[in-house]
């Protein structure tokens, strides 16, 4: 049996006693904070993109969270509508309860003057950096090993 429940903007003390009531000698209890990509997240996000989208999305995790834009059109390939995708998806999953609302969005562009130099993962660095997830949800699909 799985049970899930979700809790916004939760206390601490309220996370306390939640866990506490779900701790049963048998149980085995998660926590996935709002505002964090998954590796069930990141597959089901990346399952829901168009095709190119979906060929950007894993070019960026092969380039360990970051690829040029110059990478991403080789051999003519255009970018035109792809990277719209990105957030797209992500607003449809939040509208329609597939994925929380503070889950940010896993990509963003860098722009200088008016053209677009790269795409790259966000959080780099910190705990909320999402390439982790990405790596881990995508890792049958990738060709980088």
């Amino acid at each position: 049996m799985k049970i899930t429940i979700t809790v916004e903007n939760p206390t601490p003390e309220v996370l306390e006693k939640l866990l506490a009531l779900a701790a049963t000698p048998t149980a085995v209890v998660t926590a996935v904070p709002d505002d964090r990509w998954t590796p069930e997240r990141a597959r089901s996000y990346y399952d829901r993109l168009p095709p190119r989208a979906q060929q950007i999305l894993l070019q960026v995790v092969e380039g360990q969270g970051e690829c040029a834009a110059e990478e991403l059109k080789a051999n003519g390939r255009s970018l035109r509508g792809s990277t719209g995708a990105f957030r797209r998806v992500l607003s449809e999953g939040k509208r329609t309860g597939l994925w929380p609302d503070a889950l940010p969005v896993p990509l963003v562009s860098h722009i200088v003057g008016g053209q677009l130099k790269k795409l790259e993962m966000p959080g780099r660095g910190t705990g909320q950096y999402v390439l982790p997830a990405f790596e881990d949800g995508l890792r049958d699909l990738r060709t980088d090993g």
